[in-house]
């Protein structure tokens, strides 16, 4: 199962249906409907705060436990409580219970407390100065306990700039390197980011991001290119963002764009296709690692890559 995107709308514009458009799903004044975009979350957080509005039949909302008691209708709604809360709990969910914890906590007698049952998932806080490896110790010590429960991995980042763009460089930068340094071991069934300075779609996009970079759920075209270097043969950011334009919405493939047949080829070795500069004005087409057309023109190379990808069927018309 690929892990979850878990993202906060608790302090959000709860009356509003559009307010979900920054977690994928895009609301439809017109016809008063959710069309779910290609990155849309699994899980919002509503926190104590209620919609006045209906949620898409699929997406999840999570509150925290003494709402999620007094709620009339349950349905897709599931509690998030502390460890203790959760140990003594009158009612619980028959679906999903997360429980919030630290790594700390395992040594706990609330932990030792716990009800195990397939309904509990784990969400992972850290409030230590180096959180990614206490919250790999977390995942080991589970590990020798032999438990095997589902984590969401959980970070919150705060910045001290006020400048939306290099809040968003530091989110992407943190997350990837807390986040993403988990998910490469394994460790993780799930993301939640929380960054109230940075806009809930640069959230979205950078959890996805991190999923998509290490393997773990694919959500968009993926696109391997070279450093570029002295044999370069064309201009690599152009013909990147050429290619790009017309496949950025074939989901799960991987393009390869590289500069030369030196390397390229080698460097690409796990695209589904490869687009490579094999001479001056000539470009040679790879489906996976098989090179299918050589040293054609630059010219037609891009439609002829198409071609391609449309004669096995992976094209799909936008």
């Amino acid at each position: 199962m690929v892990p979850r995107v878990v993202v906060d709308l608790s302090n959000k514009n709860l009356k509003d249906p559009a307010v979900l458009n920054a977690a994928g799903y895009l609301y439809s004044p017109l016809l008063d409907k959710y069309n779910m975009a290609d990155q849309s979350v699994d899980f919002v957080y509503l926190g104590d705060s209620l919609p006045s509005f209906n949620f898409p039949g699929n997406l999840k909302q999570l509150y925290n436990y003494p709402t999620w008691l007094n709620l009339a209708d349950k349905t897709m709604c599931h509690p998030v409580y502390s460890l203790k809360e959760f140990v003594n709990a009158t009612d619980r969910s028959s679906a999903l219970n997360l429980v919030k914890l630290k790594h700390a906590d395992l040594d706990s007698d609330d932990f030792g407390a716990l009800p195990f049952n397939p309904s509990l998932i784990f969400v992972l806080e850290t409030g230590e100065l180096h959180g990614m490896a206490d919250q790999r110790a977390f995942f080991f010590k589970l590990e020798e306990l032999v438990l095997d429960v589902p984590v969401i991995i959980k970070r919150d980042y705060r910045f001290s700039t006020q400048d939306p763009r290099l809040q968003t460089q530091d989110l992407q930068l943190h997350a990837a390197t807390d986040l993403g340094a988990l998910l490469v071991d394994g460790f993780g069934d799930g993301i939640w980011i929380e960054a109230p300075e940075v806009e809930t779609k640069v959230i979205t996009s950078t959890a996805f991001g991190i999923l998509q970079a290490t393997r773990s759920r694919i959500s968009k075209t993926e696109y391997i290119s070279c450093p570029s270097c002295g044999r370069t043969l064309f201009d690599l950011m152009e013909t990147t963002q050429m290619i790009r334009s017309r496949t950025s919405h074939l989901k799960g493939l991987k393009i390869g764009i590289m500069g030369c047949i030196v390397n390229g080829p080698g460097e690409m070795a796990d695209a589904d296709y490869g687009y490579v500069g094999s001479g001056l004005g000539k470009v040679t087409l790879y489906r996976g690692k098989e090179a299918v057309k050589k040293n054609i023109s630059s010219v037609n190379a891009l439609d002829e890559l198409i071609g391609i990808i449309v004669e096995d069927g992976n094209w799909i018309d936008i």
